[in-house]
Formats: structure tokens, C-alpha cells, sequence
């Protein structure tokens, strides 16, 4: 296959991507507001969000103040992600930014179709600062969600490693004080959604295992990382 049909499958695959979201708002609506309240951005915070699709989540950080930049490994989902915000193009296994030098490193929906996730959770512990945060928010086909939308019978969730919520939660320990919370409880194709939707919401308060999204939140030791010094390093520039 030549470079020009391999670019336009990945440009079409990225705007299918991009329209799925558009056409989910109150899912994309829940799923920004847990991840904000596990980030905590403040004005001024550096950013990186690993596997960045799009750029939906690039514009809102930047919204927040923070100067944030998308990774990603897919050319075609970048050429979107680049109108939103300063993107590169990386694998998450191996990430091209200098120790300690961001002070949050978020990740969506990507942990779980990434070939080793405690390397690309050890890459995220190694760009941020001491004391800085790690946010990860896998999906959870275990879910209603996953119930009933069963998404591990199509692509490119039938290709995804779901970590059970221990091993999740193991892997975060490594590199700090962490937590996993449940997000997410009402499924878009839920009956009566609009009902049945709040209810489940605040059930879920009580059931955490059975959220759509698993937030893994990480504060980061704050003794220093080995062979990091001086003060931290601004994010490489964007595309």
C-alpha cells in the first residue's frame, strides 16, 4: 500500500473518530468533567495528554489555563488534534519529553490498547515532577456500558488488554499515592436514559467497579526521581 491510501485511511478513520464524539455530548460532557476533577489543572500547569485521538481534551485544558500538548502515534489523528492544540507524534511506550519536566500527564481510553501499560504508566511517572499527578481512565467493558453496547465485539475494542481493577490500581502504586474511582455508570444506549441516567449515576457512588471509565489517579512521590535535577524542562514544541 502506498503512503498517499495509507494517509487517507488514516485521515478517514480520524474523522469518523472525531464525528462519533460529536454525536455523544452528554458522554463527552461526563467523561471531561471526572477527568477534571481528577486533574486538578490549574492555570499555568503543563500538560501532556498521552494518546490524544483528536484533541477534544486538548482544547479543554487549554481552556483551563494550562498549556497542554497531545500525543499520539496515529498521523491521521493528529492532522485533527493539531487545529486544537501543540500535538507530537510518539509512541506512549517511549515518550520524547525530559524527566520531571510536566506537572500532570493524563491518558483516555488509550492504556488499554497500549502493548505493555505499566511501561507507558512508568513513562508518565517519569515526565512528571515530583509531586506532580498522573491521571489514567481506561474503559470498562465489565461495565453497563460494556454490557450494553458490547463493544469487545468490535474494533478496535476486541483488540483491547482491560486490566481488572487490582491490577490497574497495583500498577498505579508503583509511582505514588493512588486511587481508582469508577466513572460513568448510564450506557448512551441505556432505555429511558434521561431518567434511569441519574439514578444510575448516583448508584454508582456505591458500585465503582462497574464504571464505564476506571480512574487511576497517581500523586507522585515527592522525594525526587534519580538523575533528575534543575529546574523542568518546557514540552518540545508542537507539529
Amino acid at each position: 500500500m502506498n503512503g498517499d491510501v495509507t494517509r487517507d485511511h488514516y485521515d478517514r478513520l480520524a474523522a469518523t473518530y472525531d464525528e462519533n464524539w460529536a454525536h455523544s455530548p452528554d458522554f463527552v460532557e461526563w467523561m471531561t468533567g471526572c477527568i477534571l476533577e481528577r486533574l486538578q489543572v490549574f492555570a499555568g500547569d503543563l500538560v501532556a495528554d498521552i494518546g490524544c485521538g483528536t484533541g477534544q481534551l486538548l482544547e479543554i485544558l487549554a481552556r483551563h489555563g494550562a498549556t497542554a500538548l497531545g500525543i499520539d502515534s496515529d498521523p491521521g489523528m493528529l492532522t485533527v488534534a493539531a487545529a486544537r492544540g501543540p500535538t507530537a507524534r510518539a509512541d506512549a511506550h517511549q515518550l520524547p519529553l525530559a524527566d520531571a519536566s510536566l506537572d500532570v500527564a493524563v491518558t483516555v481510553a488509550t492504556l488499554e490498547f497500549t502493548t505493555a501499560p505499566a511501561q507507558v504508566l512508568a513513562e508518565m511517572a517519569r515526565i512528571v515532577r515530583p509531586g506532580g499527578r498522573i491521571v489514567a481512565a481506561p474503559l470498562n467493558p465489565a461495565s453497563l456500558w460494556g454490557i450494553l453496547d458490547m463493544p469487545a465485539r468490535r474494533s478496535p475494542y476486541a483488540s483491547g488488554c482491560f486490566l481488572p481493577c487490582p491490577r490497574l490500581l497495583a500498577l498505579g502504586r508503583r509511582h505514588g499515592q493512588a486511587r481508582l474511582r469508577g466513572a460513568l455508570f448510564a450506557a448512551g444506549h441505556l432505555p429511558a436514559r434521561p431518567v434511569l441516567g441519574p439514578a444510575l449515576e448516583n448508584a454508582g457512588k456505591i458500585m465503582p467497579r462497574f464504571g464505564a471509565l476506571q480512574i487511576l489517579t497517581v500523586q507522585t512521590d515527592s522525594d525526587g526521581l534519580p538523575g533528575t535535577s534543575g529546574s523542568p524542562a518546557q514540552p518540545p514544541p508542537g507539529r
